[in-house]
């Protein structure tokens, strides 16, 4: 039975829009147009650190041109024949919306493209807070390394380790180099912008629009990311070390359920296994004997999925084949006999018991780059092509044993991983309140290079004692709640020291601990649809920076953002009851008083309840009850979803997915008739009503 109140069934209709995109050139400059207005202005394309001597139109089309880029004499560069002058075939493409360079020469050992700064704004291309934990996430005026390196230990955050050869532009474009060849980025320095990578072939995007569009395009070369299972998106804690085995699991289980705090699943980091670093052999060593029986209870008892800890590495245990030498014996992940392998393992001794996926650990410190590979992939391209192969492995691993009900997430990652990993967790950050503030500053600079699921480790990891300050675990839970992987640390820092789980605490941070995860599950329905709609609509995890371009404030805000699309969030990052949030254009209301505030100004929020949060007026929010976890041993509660919906200016909508039927994909739209707010429900298979608000009555 389906049933429903609203004032109006309406119908909109969407188009796509393209802009006038253009390539002019002059002498060596390529000015990229759009609009009529120039976008980029770039000055030469240098090979092998040499710019271009001549270059001309060969074919000029409705949407592309040929260049001949001719070279003069070259050195010796890595060993290749460059001692003759050379041309290049430079292909430029235009059309919707994206410009593309392509080119290639077996002669070439670089390739760099120097463009005008027009005093642009750079935002992306990596998580950690290079330089000198710098937390504003815009990159003007820095030199920045597109390379997965592991060694960050002075860092908020160790190993914090995306990656990715794209960055935002406020301007309305993005830049993307489709490669894993290491590059360096000299952002603003001198009037100029430099991109280099270590590539014989060009293979470069210009996405224009607004970050809709723009993510869009950039989804549409790498792949969409990957579609989430509902019970992924809500509480799951760990320990560091699990020292009790399989029964302090089990144990930990029944603890939340005597406190009735809502969880979806646990996961087990190492320790756990046999073999090297307790590891190696990626089986249940005698403390976790039994994982069939145990995992089943964990599931059928208490209604927790269980999750584990894994690296794509044996240490140093060489019985494996196809290892690359080193302190780590990191898996080449290149050779088929290694994958099957690696698959054999994870297959007989974890998703045979019913383990659901994992929390995917190194594969970037200590990596053996000049070790060589099986399918002969060249040295300048091995760090960031491992991160990504590692998702892509092992998703491969997972979908072929559980289909698209299974979580993989990890720290390490480069472009291309979105699409084989359900998200990405922020590293190891320190379990101080500057160590949750730089974290926060990684998650948005994650956001801004596409990654659209990422978790902050709740709690910390961290630190010198084992349990935290009460008040920074509860600020630091209260922030989870609107991460898109919500993982909860409950023993001490680093799996030392006294345990911090809520049974060892005050009832003050058991009440706040429940409170969080409570509104954690009212919000899986709308963070269920966001994540899954992520190829249409971005990101979870908006930077101010992204969705309000044109205003310069929120440049270098990284301690605030938008929450699926509807919701602004403002963590609270000290010890007291308020902070200062800076409120964009439009109208806001208090997520928990309703007070309604106008946008484009500082104000001193109140955080006595919770972290300031605010609703964007024109938003649609879901909520609801549609997955249960532990909840139903101690509840009763048929599934419902609730729309709420604040009007504003125009129309708006968003995309429903219904996790009880198979994932369809809903418009929820609005319309407004003589003034009177309206909106459209599909018959989607849940129960539930249409709440609008007004700040005052008709």
């Amino acid at each position: 039975m389906r049933s429903w109140f609203c004032f109006l069934l309406a119908a909109l209709l969407c188009t796509n829009t393209y802009a006038q995109l253009d390539v002019k050139v002059e002498n060596k400059k390529i000015d990229l147009v759009r609009n009529g207005s120039s976008l980029i202005t770039i000055d030469s394309i240098s090979i092998n650190f040499i710019a271009q001597h001549f270059q001309e139109v060969v074919y000029r089309g409705d949407d592309s041109i040929m260049l001949k880029v001719d070279y003069p004499l070259m050195p010796d560069f890595n060993r290749l024949e460059t001692g003759f002058d050379h041309s290049l075939e430079l292909g430029i493409s235009f059309r919707n919306n994206t410009f593309h360079f392509s080119g290639h020469g077996d002669w070439i050992g670089n390739i760099t493209i120097h463009m005008t700064d027009k005093n642009d704004h750079f935002f992306g291309l990596q998580e950690t807070l290079y330089p000198d934990n710098k937390k504003s996430p815009d990159l003007r005026g820095s030199v920045i390394d597109v390379e997965v390196n592991g060694e960050q230990y002075r860092y908020k955050e160790n190993f914090a380790s995306a990656w990715s050869a794209f960055y935002f532009n406020p301007k309305g474009y993005a830049s993307f180099m489709n490669t894993f060849a290491k590059g360096r980025y000299q952002l603003a320095i001198n009037g100029q912008t430099s991109i280099t990578h270590e590539t014989n072939t060009l293979d470069w995007y210009i996405f224009t629009g607004n970050h809709n569009d723009i993510y869009q395009q950039y989804y549409s070369v790498i792949g969409e990311p990957k579609k989430v299972p509902v019970w992924s998106c809500g509480p799951i804690v760990w320990r560091d070390e699990n020292k009790g085995g399989a029964p302090e699991i089990v144990d930990d289980a029944k603890q939340f359920l005597k406190l009735k705090i809502p969880l979806t699943g646990l996961m087990v980091d190492r320790p756990y296994s046999n073999g090297s670093n307790l590891w190696s052999k990626m089986d249940f060593n005698e403390q976790f004997k039994n994982p069939g029986k145990w995992i089943k209870q964990l599931k059928d008892s208490t209604g927790l999925y269980f999750l584990t800890w894994i690296a794509p590495a044996t240490f140093s245990d060489t019985d494996f084949p196809g290892r690359l030498s080193g302190s780590f014996n990191y898996i080449d992940l290149t050779d088929p006999a290694a994958i099957t392998e690696f698959a054999k393992r994870l297959n007989k001794n974890q998703y045979a018991y019913g383990v659901k996926g994992h929390k995917m650990d190194r594969a970037d410190e200590q990596f053996p780059e000049m070790e060589p590979w099986f399918d002969k992939t060249p040295r300048q391209e091995r760090k960031n092509k491992y991160a990504f192969l590692y998702a892509k492995v092992t998703d491969s691993i997972l979908r072929s044993h559980l289909g698209n009900d299974q979580l993989n997430y990890a720290r390490a990652a480069y472009h291309g991983s979105q699409h084989y990993l359900s998200g990405i967790w922020g590293g190891d950050p320190r379990s101080t309140w500057d160590g949750m503030a730089g974290n926060l500053a990684n998650s948005m600079r994650a956001s801004y290079m596409g990654f659209s699921n990422w978790g902050t480790d709740v709690g910390g990891y961290l630190g010198q004692s084992g349990k935290i300050a009460e008040d920074l675990y509860i600020r630091w839970l209260q922030w989870g709640v609107f991460n898109g992987i919500y993982e909860i640390k409950i023993d001490g820092a680093g799996g030392a020291g006294e345990d911090r789980a809520p049974w060892h605490s005050s009832k003050k941070l058991q009440d706040a601990f429940r409170k969080a995860c409570e509104m954690r599950m009212d919000l899986l329905p709308h963070i269920y649809s966001q994540l899954n709609t992520a190829g249409t609509y971005g990101t979870l995890m908006k930077p101010l920076g992204m969705v309000y371009p044109d205003d310069p404030t929120v440049y270098n805000i990284w301690d605030e953002y938008i929450f699926g699309n509807a919701l602004l969030v403002a963590p609270v990052l000290a010890e007291g009851n308020s902070r200062r949030v800076y409120l964009p254009e439009g109208s806001w209301i208090n997520y928990y008083t309703g007070e309604k505030l106008t946008g484009k100004k500082h104000i001193t929020a109140d955080a006595t309840n919770g972290i300031p949060v605010f609703i964007k007026s024109n938003s649609i929010i879901a909520r609801g009850n549609i997955y249960e976890g532990n909840t139903a041993l101690w509840k009763s509660s048929d599934k419902y979803v609730d729309f709420y919906y604040y009007p504003g200016e125009g129309n708006t909508s968003m995309d429903f997915v219904d996790a009880q039927d198979n994932s369809k994909r809903y418009k929820i739209q609005t319309a407004t008739d003589y003034k009177m707010p309206a909106i459209n429900i599909p018959a989607i298979s849940y129960n539930g009503y249409v709440k609008i608000y007004a700040d005052k009555l008709p």
